[in-house]
């Protein structure tokens, strides 16, 4: 038990210093970069993901499901996932290499201003297969101090490569992603280090057909999330400007917070539900964790909504302003997000986990579906609104056949407290409401969601209760 609080605050540690120094590096970005570039850039991060997606077929997640099997020599099983991964990358990146400037410019749109950045960005696709591949590997070696060195270092490389060509030398995005390319250079040679011993000049064929089957079902969803995420991006890029799309990118960022609780609430969730689940007082405690879990995600989200036009000038410029609009919609897909292990949780324990692909798949044909429809209509405010719908949807789907499988009934009805909130407070950033009226509305809404968590949850007694267990304790 020890060992794995230990090794979850120790990874944890590695995902919340990286996401940290993402926000805190927007001032730098956007006071030297324009908006068109810091569009260019992000458009290109995006492009990135499905590049990755092709360039490894997830391989490596059917690599670690065989990675502790007794009948399976690792070594070599280890080794067949190396070459795979590395042949398939490295054949992709040469591909995309000598048709770059059919990808770059009819796929995409950029002019020849980006096509070194292009090009680097392509130099990535095998160095960021091997790192992921790597990474995973060592936390499979349970080695987590070793994990977050490698991390670590390789964020402080790139960080420092970054700042360095961009404040100092000047040259664009291009040093962002020679940053990006170098640290993995790194960390390559690192973990690479690391996993040694299981590197050698094997390959079996019977052990990459097993891990294929395990990994290629997973395809869809992965490319469904990455299609939620970033497919409106890259539509924004081409068909209205780089501009809107940085500034929607400044939104998306500051978002990105979100994930912090998120990847807490991943790691905790399942032990605590596989653990837990066949109680009897486990629906009435999950009841209560649900309408915990909503009503701080409702304050949250109101708080950083009405103060977001400040939060952002902060860390930007007021070039960036309108940003504050997307990031106020964008709480709501991001919240939802993060309740989706609790809505699959019926999935889980059943082991049918293909309705989770499913839920995915006809969350992002929707999101696909209204993007194309209205994206001509409302422009960029399209991204976070359907966004939201389809994650609303994928929710709904999953925690359905949760329900439908006899395992969990979640009270989906206070999802409507989250939707409402956010709503308002869209309304009032929408009315570019003064700041003295916002910070009025936002103590009367979160006192509003306090007394309904006090109401349900009954906090003054808990509070009581667990002040009256200390006293005696300390009598003891």
């Amino acid at each position: 038990m020890w060992r794995f609080f230990r090794d979850f605050i120790i990874y944890g540690m590695a995902s919340v210093i990286s996401k940290i120094a993402a926000v805190l590096l927007m001032p730098v970005y956007t006071n030297i970069l324009t908006r068109e570039e810091y569009g260019a850039m992000a458009m290109l991060v995006s492009v990135k993901g499905i590049i990755d997606l092709v360039s490894n077929l997830n391989i490596h997640s059917g690599i670690a499901r065989d990675y502790y099997e007794n009948s399976i020599n690792r070594k070599i099983l280890v080794s067949t996932g190396f070459w795979s991964i590395l042949t398939l990358s490295v054949g992709i990146m040469l591909i995309m290499i000598l048709t770059r400037d059919f990808w770059r410019v009819t796929v995409l749109g950029l002019d020849e201003d980006y096509g070194l950045s292009f090009l680097l960005l392509l130099m990535t696709i095998p160095a960021g297969s091997i790192v992921s591949y790597f990474s995973i590997l060592t936390r499979f070696k349970k080695k987590p101090i070793l994990f977050s060195i490698g991390t670590i270092t390789s964020l402080i490389i790139q960080l420092t490569i970054a700042i360095y060509t961009i404040v100092i030398l000047r040259i664009g995005i291009v040093g962002f992603f020679l940053a990006t390319l170098i640290s993995e250079i790194y960390s390559i040679i690192y973990f690479g280090f690391v996993n040694k011993e299981y590197i050698s000049f094997n390959f079996n064929w019977k052990y990459l057909k097993r891990a294929l089957i395990f990994s290629v079902p997973l395809l869809p969803a992965i490319l469904a999330g990455w299609m939620d995420s970033s497919l409106g991006q890259i539509l924004v890029g081409k068909y209205i400007s780089l501009t809107d799309l940085g500034i929607y990118s400044v939104a998306l960022q500051l978002a990105s917070v979100f994930t912090l609780i998120g990847t807490a609430l991943n790691n905790v969730w399942s032990p605590f539900l596989y653990e837990h689940y066949s109680e009897s007082g486990f629906q009435t405690e999950v009841k209560r964790l649900f309408l915990t879990f909503i009503c701080v995600l409702c304050l949250v989200s109101c708080t950083f909504s009405l103060l977001s036009k400040e939060i952002i000038t902060l860390l930007s410029n007021p070039n960036y302003t309108d940003a504050a609009v997307y990031f106020t919609m964008l709480c709501l897909p991001m919240s939802v997000y993060l309740l989706f292990p609790m809505a699959s949780s019926g999935i889980s324990l059943s082991r049918d986990t293909k309705y989770t692909g499913i839920s995915y798949v006809v969350g992002s044909i929707l999101n696909i579906i209204l993007l194309l429809i209205t994206l001509p209509v409302l422009g960029v405010l399209t991204l976070p609104i359907s966004l939201a719908t389809s994650r609303i949807i994928t929710y709904l789907l999953m925690s359905y056949i949760t329900k439908k499988k006899g395992y969990l009934a979640l009270p989906n009805k206070f999802l409507s407290l989250l939707i409402i909130t956010v709503l308002i407070c869209f309304c009032l950033v929408y009315m570019h409401v003064e700041l003295t009226h916002r910070i009025l509305c936002m103590l009367v809404i979160n006192a509003a969601i306090l007394c309904i968590m006090n109401s349900k949850l009954q906090l003054v007694k808990l509070i009581k209760n667990l002040r009256l267990k200390y006293l005696k304790s300390n009598k003891n």
